[in-house]
């Protein structure tokens, strides 16, 4: 709903794809296939993430965005991955993606399925390049070096394109987008978002809701909010204990693995 508002206030097709793929290994290689089939469709696409939603309205930010990058001879737009509460940041986030259609675009796709994930993080400096993902924004950013399409690329602040919630102060327009990206229950995540700025779980402005005839409004009920946030309280509080047995569990595995396996 947030995405097709978005796209009907600034004239954008929109497209609801779902993951589907042929030889796909990784959940995040979905977006990989799905921008290669898509791409010669358009002049420009412009991806986001079904956990990514628009929080400005008024700006035409994808169109301002590609205008800019079309003057400068760049092919891709993305933003950089602002730090997170924890400490994890990133060079780039892939949760929105502004991508032409040109030779270059679909170099970095191809370049990008055939690319060995174990080979990237070999070559991944925790410090220089940020987290390690394990999915299709470690392979950009290593094709991106590898290539030297980085050169062609413009990396704009997190605020233009992939915002998080803990950068929002006082309205919805501070940033372009807002990506929920790490909540372990999003729509939970969501629904506090929303109330902090009074707004409906779409995040789209009332008027606009009532523009475009939107009656099924704000799908999380109170009940089920609450039942979500003691079950994540819950979860909080035995983390701790839980974590260390996790963390046993693993190298137990990974040594019995360097013996020939669990018989």
């Amino acid at each position: 709903m947030n995405h097709q508002i978005y796209a009907q206030e600034h004239g954008l097709d929109y497209r609801l794809e779902i993951g589907l793929g042929e030889g796909v290994t990784n959940k995040f290689f979905y977006k990989t296939t799905i921008l290669r089939r898509i791409l010669p469709r358009y002049d420009w696409i412009a991806w986001i993430d079904d956990d990514a939603f628009f929080t400005d309205f008024t700006r035409n930010t994808i169109a301002e965005l590609v205008d800019a990058a079309e003057s400068e001879g760049k092919f891709l737009v993305i933003a950089e991955g602002p730090e997170e509460p924890n400490g994890f940041w990133s060079r780039i986030n892939t949760g929105v993606i502004l991508l032409k259609n040109d030779s270059r675009g679909e170099q970095l796709l191809d370049r990008m399925w055939n690319a060995d994930l174990g080979a990237v993080r070999d070559w991944w400096d925790d410090t220089r390049d940020g987290v390690f993902t394990g999915g299709d924004q470690d392979q950009m950013w290593w094709v991106l070096q590898e290539t030297g399409l980085i050169s062609e690329t413009t990396i704009v602040g997190h605020r233009e394109l992939n915002s998080r919630g803990h950068f929002y102060e006082n309205s919805l327009d501070e940033a372009a987008v807002m990506h929920f990206c790490g909540h372990r229950d999003k729509p939970l995540g969501i629904a506090r978002f929303a109330e902090r700025f009074h707004v409906g779980h779409e995040l789209v402005p009332e008027e606009l809701l009532d523009k475009y005839s939107v009656t099924v409004r704000s799908p999380m009920s109170r009940t089920e909010r609450s039942v979500r946030a003691l079950r994540q309280e819950a979860i909080g509080r035995a983390k701790p204990y839980l974590k260390p047995m996790v963390v046993r569990w693993r190298e137990y595995s990974r040594a019995r693995a360097g013996k020939g396996g669990v018989r």
